[in-house]
């Protein structure tokens, strides 16, 4: 059962969601005396069942008489879980869906995994969540970002997001690009871990016209992230240059982020893991461009085993395209 955190001014209140918890829940709260300002919700566990009540029982929670009405100006949500709430091919489901797009107030989100199960976030679902939040300025993301939906109906976010982590992302770039729609003078900084190795498929990388768009140039845009294990190609190396080489491009931006010339990233789990090397060639030109536009550039090239599961799921699944499993 999911543990629930709530912070009322100076009073913080801790209860587990279930049947025998539901009078507990209901006096806490309306103890407080207060508005619920910061709400985090924990589900230590995975369910692996292919239809999980968890989201369902999350709705019914925001539902409540009691504890709608100290949320309507909820600001901090954080939704802590691995795997699904509901169905493998719909993370949060349809009734969570419904809760979670009418907190209005919601200025900082973020979703962080529990376990080492996958978690299917869902472009779909990310996109629909941030149109419906126009006062989000904080996103922080540890699920896949991956779909196929059509996601052209979702009208374009409103928000002025200010932060904006993506732990795996999966999604093509271009896709993601409606959300930042009202971004464009508040986004301070920008990070996502996504590039993957060799064998991958480019359709994850922070394709050209993002980085030319959406982020050189953003006024106020201080900090850039793009990591992952490793830059195939050089696609985002050469769009950041290339970015960096024009004279009104991230009139801001002090700090970016790459991966270095050599390094090493893990695959597999247990006793089947398994240490690559990899090399990008053209880090060190994309230092010395960085430099020259008075941006500081780090070149990750320690170990990475931080954020990058998506990377490496991604080409397994390529792997296993092209030997016809699909």
């Amino acid at each position: 059962m999911p543990k629930v955190d709530t912070k009322s001014g100076d009073t913080e209140t801790s209860f587990t969601v279930s049947n025998q918890g539901d009078q507990k829940a209901d006096h806490d709260l309306r103890g407080t005396g207060k508005d619920v300002k910061d709400l985090t919700i924990t589900l230590s566990t995975a369910d692996h069942q292919e239809k999980s009540k968890r989201g369902e029982l999350i709705a019914e929670l925001f539902k409540r008489q009691v504890f709608s009405s100290l949320t309507p100006n909820l600001t901090t949500l954080n939704l802590n879980f691995s795997g699904h709430l509901d169905t493998y091919s719909d993370c949060l489901g349809e009734k969570l869906m419904t809760a979670l797009c009418s907190l209005k107030s919601l200025e900082n989100f973020s979703h962080n995994a529990t376990t080492s199960a996958r978690t299917d976030f869902g472009l779909y679902s990310l996109m629909k969540l941030v149109s419906s939040w126009p006062n989000l300025r904080t996103l922080y993301l540890a699920g896949d970002t991956n779909g196929s939906e059509d996601c052209s109906k979702i009208p374009h976010a409103t928000c002025a997001l200010e932060s904006v982590t993506f732990e795996r992302c999966m999604s093509n770039f271009e896709k993601l690009a409606p959300m930042f729609a009202g971004s464009a003078n508040s986004l301070k900084s920008f990070e996502a871990w996504t590039m993957g190795i060799k064998e991958s498929s480019g359709t994850s990388y922070p394709q050209s016209s993002f980085i030319l768009g959406e982020l050189s140039n953003a006024p106020r845009l201080q900090s850039i992230n793009l990591n992952g294990d490793t830059d195939t190609g050089g696609r985002t190396r050469k769009a950041l240059a290339l970015a960096l080489n024009r004279a009104d491009s991230f009139p801001a931006l002090r700090r970016l982020s790459y991966p270095g010339e050599r390094g090493t990233y893990k695959t597999g789990r247990g006793r089947n893991v398994r240490v690559h090397e990899y090399e990008n060639v053209g880090a060190k030109e994309l230092e010395e461009t960085a430099k020259k536009k008075g941006v500081w550039a780090e070149l990750v090239s320690r170990d990475l085993e931080y954020k990058v599961e998506g990377a490496q799921r991604r080409v397994g699944f390529a792997a296993m395209g092209r030997r016809g499993y699909w």
